[in-house]
Order: C-alpha cells, then structure tokens, then sequence
C-alpha cells in the first residue's frame, strides 16, 4: 500500500503535464487542454473510496488568515500588470497566441470567467487535497504544481521570466499547502487561488485589448 501511494505521487502529477501537452500542443486548444485536465481530475477524485478532500473544500476559513491570503492571490496581477512591459508581454505577443488555441472574442471572455472561477477548485482538491504533504518545507509536489504552467508560459514568455514565474509559483504552492495544514481546510486556498488566477486574466484580459 505505501509503495502505490509513492507510485501515485509521482505518477499523478503528470496528470498537469499531459494534459497542457495533448491540448495546447497536439490539439492547439486550451479547452482541450482543461477538459482533459478538469477531466481526469475529476475521475480520479471520484475513484477515491476516502473521499474526505471534497468536504474540505467549504472548510476553514479565517478572517485573519483569509484578508492576506487573498492580498497574497491578487499580488499576483499586480506583478504581472508591473512587469508586461518589461517582458514584452502585450497584445502583439497574446493575441496571436490566443487565436492559435481558439480563445477569441466570446470564447476568450469565457475562459477568463472559467479559469478565475472554476479552475481553482480543482486545483486545490487536487494538489492540495489529494496529493498535499504536512511538511512545513518546500516538497516535490510544490515544484511539479509550478513546473506544468511551464508549458502554458513558454508560448509567451522568455526563459528568465518563466523562471521568474516557476519560483513565485513554487511559493504560491507551499503558502497554499501551510494554510491547508494551519486552518485544516481547503476553503482558504482555493479563494487565494482564486484571486490570483483571477487578477492574472483580467491584467492578460485588459493587455489583449
């Protein structure tokens, strides 16, 4: 039983990885790519005979804890919106991206609302919940969670500022973990989450304007 659930924890996190390849690579579809992820999230979630994650998702929450976790989520845009101009990250680099994996006028606007809004869940119950860690330090699971937006950045980015991002990702994911672990729940990661990923598409949503 240990030795599957090393197994599994090296073997799960692909789950990230293949899915943003077979999407946004072979299918040149960033739908794609989150319905395979969201997807395959989800099947293994539902296939857990200890399903004690998904209540987690509505517990935990702090007011204390929850104002900075949510400054943390929607520092994330603010960095971002700071340092565009200095990676080149404006309409002339997102827009031809964007098209290429079918996110255009209401279909664009669209994946904002679900990626603010939806993906965050997932993520949590997924690497937090499922294949979260006690341990006060940084593990592998932090680092696989940053290393598979390597794959979305480098179709906008040059190299130092998806490194850039694989670091404050790698935080991200461990302050996501310590809170988990301190308020014994999942409810304040995911609104951090959220916050960021939804500071993050309104600043990519405004530069692409």
């Amino acid at each position: 039983m240990i030795q599957r659930s090393k197994i599994s924890r090296w073997v799960l996190p692909l789950i990230a990885y293949v899915s943003m390849i077979l999407g946004l690579y072979a299918f040149h579809s960033a739908w794609v790519a989150f319905g395979f992820y969201h997807g395959l999230i989800l099947i293994v979630m539902l296939s857990e005979k200890n399903r004690s994650y998904w209540p987690e998702l509505i517990v935990g929450w702090d007011w204390r804890v929850g104002v900075g976790a949510i400054v943390f989520g929607l520092g994330g845009g603010v960095v971002l919106c700071f340092l565009a101009p200095l990676a080149g990250f404006d309409s002339l680099m997102i827009g031809p991206v964007l098209s290429r994996l079918g996110l255009q006028g209401g279909s664009w606007l669209l994946f904002v609302f679900y990626h603010s809004l939806i993906n965050p869940w997932f993520e949590e119950v997924f690497w937090r919940g499922k294949l979260g860690s006690n341990k006060k330090g940084p593990v592998l699971n932090d680092l696989f969670f940053a290393g598979y937006h390597i794959l979305v950045l480098i179709l906008f980015l040059d190299w130092i500022w998806i490194l850039l991002a694989a670091v404050i990702l790698t935080i991200a994911g461990w302050l996501w973990r310590q809170i988990r672990q301190q308020r014994q729940g999942l409810l304040l990661p995911v609104i951090s989450h959220m916050s960021a990923d939804a500071s993050i598409m309104a600043v990519v949503y405004w530069l692409n304007k």
